[in-house]
């Protein structure tokens, strides 16, 4: 069985985003002006099938048009439901962020098999208004090759506060390059127009306790301005 604490699939839950930071769990989308990313697992867009064992503490910056993001998304698992919180520190003049999220499994995943889970986010910006966009979200996680090899697919519902309501939608692969150390490539599109890229690197620095992740991505046939670049730790423990 694919052990839950393997280093390609560790899910915090929560994806960051300037205006949303509802998957995977994943990510400030002003890449192509989009108000707010799906919740996906960092580091990636598109979320993965699985929840944490126990708990984890992920923090992360982004960088975009000069401007960083700092975030910290601590999560934990209760009664089969990973349960996730965030807050950001965004650049001066900017609300601060907060995201709150449940994920379950409907199907465990396997090695050489597939899971699904189910998720639910909020996140809101600190103003006066405090209101904010909610994300459904499924995702669906094939392994393959004893796991060397990683296929997400996502498929989701976005409700908006401030704009127009969405489907959400994407696809990630995710290659062993060796033992602990992981490259991934994936498209997701949460809004009508070009749909994002990402590529990026994971890697357990030490087993089971402390992940290193970095990534790159844009709008298909954007460039400049548009870039995002993210690095972040996520820490694992016990706290039960």
């Amino acid at each position: 069985m694919l052990q839950q604490n393997h280093v390609a699939l560790r899910d915090a839950t929560l994806a960051p985003s300037k205006s949303l930071v509802l998957t995977r769990l994943a990510l400030s989308l002003s890449l192509a002006a989009i108000t707010l990313p799906a919740l996906a697992g960092r580091p990636m867009l598109n979320d993965d099938a699985t929840i944490v064992d126990h708990c984890q503490l992920e923090s992360w910056v982004e960088r975009q048009a000069g401007a960083n993001t700092f975030w910290a998304v601590p999560a934990c698992q209760a009664f089969g439901v990973e349960w996730g919180i965030g807050l950001a520190k965004t650049p001066g003049g900017e609300p601060q962020l907060y995201a709150f999220a449940a994920k379950t499994e409907l199907k465990t995943l396997e090695s050489n098999g597939f899971g699904i889970t189910a998720q639910l986010a909020y996140q809101f910006a600190a103003d006066a208004r405090q209101e904010g966009d909610w994300l459904f979200n499924l995702a669906y996680t094939r392994s393959l090759a004893d796991d060397a090899v990683l296929i997400h697919t996502n498929l989701g519902h976005l409700k908006r506060d401030s704009a127009t309501n969405d489907w959400v939608a994407g696809v990630a692969a995710q290659f062993a390059v060796r033992e602990n150390h992981w490259v991934f490539a994936e498209l997701y599109r949460e809004q009508a127009g070009r749909p994002l890229y990402q590529l990026g690197y994971l890697a357990e620095l030490i087993p089971e306790r402390l992940q290193l992740d970095v990534s790159y991505s844009n709008s298909l046939g954007r460039s400049g301005r548009a870039d995002l670049f993210t690095a972040g730790l996520v820490f694992y423990f016990n706290a039960f």
